[in-house]
């Protein structure tokens, strides 16, 4: 037995065959480099060949019910008109006798590592795209035919990396399990494994040989190992985890469709974080009552240019549809600090946490309070939608708001375009400064959302993106549990909802506290929601009374 150890990239336990792949790296006769124009002019002719082939795929995704995937085919799109991108190629080409292919190769090289260096774990993952695009033209110059990997039976698919538009057309009949020698939690494939609910492990390093193909494996996506053939010893403890996990999860299906409502009738709305279609779905496989917060600032992130209106709106109507008249809170354009988008540049900053982001970064740039509410007030005719703002600090910017989303309401009436003119607009209490003046706020807003991650970094000083002083940063502090219970103590004089959509609202030992504060929603990841309706509905609430002074044991 061999036992390899990596990253716990999606979890759970499989036992079954190893599928080894490595992509074809085309080896023809090497060809004369032409004149630099030339060359510049094969890039072209290929970049042409490349968006066709791209819009055929994509076609061909959305036929299959596959709409999310089929946006990976769109994002490589829009790679192909980046202008940085495609000015890099040309100004290779002729350098030191440079061919295009030459170029190509350089310049994916180039931006791969730009993306990799940034501290973003979701551009980090971007380098792949840039990768599959690459990989895509130069097939084209060399004339190699595209083959889709096939899988022959249900398989362990064990490969260096997968590229996007590999990982997309995968039959997904025939994967039990994804290992990786390269990769990242937030790669394509990690998300493709959590969405279908398969183990993956990444960053195992080149470990896995050929020679291992067609042998008898076994998986743990929690710990992040890899089993090669196996003891009998590991497949039964392999087979009980499998069991216990099968059992756990048939033990939650019977909360699917109750209330979520303690045994003393305190009632709360369970809703999920997504930042995709695709992650609507589970939202609705996992009977959340709602989205508590869509993220989204994705369709930015990845994007070589904004998008526009129209596209937008088909996203936001798109969700809408999916969760079938279940309510959906759309948090507006949240960029700057650890997320950087390539479309919006920003200046460097000696602390991009406490700079130029999301609602300060929308009052700066009036075209962003256009494009995108616009989108979301277009596709309130098509659904239960509500707005709310991220990093508010003042009253006069949830007022500078309101202003905007009366304006843009006034143009769509002129224009004749439908939308509902009583979306509610909410504000995010992620900074100290709003949960202090929460009783202003909640005169200018229709909700509150807490945003735990951001209230405690800014609570206590504590980087949340810096691992080496996570011994600092506690989310049970007594500062951040008291600015929680001020925000919702504001919101219910006020008669407005407080939920709370951070990370701490998925901590099952933190309910009963949210409960006897006033919290009147809870927004987690999709799988929590049968686990947390579970914990709500154990709980007798009534004269259950917080310790606002004990810390959670840290420091």
């Amino acid at each position: 037995m061999l036992t390899l150890n990596g990253i716990g990239a999606s979890p759970g336990t499989v036992e079954g065959t190893l599928f080894c792949y490595h992509r074809k790296v085309y080896s023809g006769p090497s060809r004369p480099v032409g004149s630099p124009e030339q060359e510049r002019e094969r890039f072209r002719a290929a970049i042409r060949q490349a968006d066709k082939q791209l819009r055929q795929l994509f076609q061909d995704t959305v036929s299959d019910a596959d709409e999310d995937c089929a946006q990976v085919f769109e994002i490589h799109r829009m790679m192909l008109e980046d202008q940085d991108y495609l000015q890099a190629v040309e100004e290779l080409i002729g350098k030191g006798n440079k061919g295009v292919e030459s170029a190509v190769e350089e310049a994916a090289r180039i931006f791969s590592n730009t993306f990799l260096s940034m501290d973003s774990a979701y551009m980090q993952a971007r380098s792949a795209d840039v990768i599959d695009v690459s990989l895509r033209l130069l097939r084209i110059l060399r004339g190699e035919e595209e083959k889709p990997l096939t899988l022959p039976y249900p398989v362990i698919l064990a490969a260096d990396d997968l590229c996007p538009s590999e990982t997309v057309q995968l039959d997904k009949k025939k994967l039990i399990a994804i290992v990786t020698a390269e990769g990242s939690r937030n790669s394509h494939t990690a998300i493709l494994a959590k969405t279908m609910g398969i183990p993956a492990v990444v960053r195992l390093g080149d470990v896995i040989t050929d020679e291992m193909h067609g042998k008898h494996a076994a998986v743990d996506g929690s710990s992040g190992t890899l089993w090669i053939e196996p003891t009998e010893e590991i497949c039964r403890l392999i087979h009980e985890k499998t069991m216990d996990l099968d059992e756990r999860r048939q033990q939650l299906m019977q909360y699917k469709g109750l209330p979520s409502v303690s045994r003393d009738g305190v009632s709360v709305k369970l809703f999920a974080n997504v930042g995709s279609l695709e992650d609507c779905e589970a939202a609705v496989e996992n009977d959340a009552e709602g989205i508590g917060l869509f993220r989204t600032e994705f369709q930015y992130l990845s994007a070589s240019a904004c998008p526009g209106e129209e596209e937008l709106f088909r996203l936001y109507r798109n969700a809408l549809q999916t969760m079938d008249g279940r309510p959906v809170i759309f948090r507006t354009l949240d960029i700057g600090a650890d997320k950087q988008a390539p479309c919006l540049p920003l200046p460097p900053e000696e602390n991009p946490a406490m700079g130029m982001r999301a609602v300060r970064l929308c009052l700066t740039r009036t075209e962003l309070l256009r494009t995108q509410p616009r989108a979301l007030y277009r596709a309130s005719a098509f659904g239960r939608i509500a707005i709310m703002v991220p990093m508010i600090a003042s009253v006069w910017e949830m007022q500078e708001i309101r202003k905007a989303a009366s304006s843009v309401c006034r143009d769509l009436g002129a224009e004749g375009l439908a939308y509902n003119p009583n979306v509610p607009l909410g504000t995010m209490i992620e900074t100290p400064a709003a949960a202090l003046i929460s009783a202003d706020l909640a005169k200018e807003a229709d909700f509150f959302s807490i945003g735990t991650n951001d209230l405690t970094q800014y609570t206590l000083a504590a980087d949340r993106q810096n691992g080496s002083i996570h011994l600092f940063y506690d989310a049970r502090h007594p500062a951040v549990l008291r600015l929680i219970r001020m925000a919702a103590e504001s919101g219910a004089k006020a008669g407005i909802p407080v939920g709370i959509c951070g990370d701490l609202a998925a901590d099952l030992t933190m309910t009963d506290f949210f409960l006897a504060s006033g919290i009147t929603s809870l927004s987690v990841p999709a799988s929590m929601i049968l686990p947390l309706r579970e914990r709500v509905r154990s709980l007798t609430v009534g004269g259950w009374e917080p310790d606002l002074n004990k810390t959670s044991g840290r420091g």
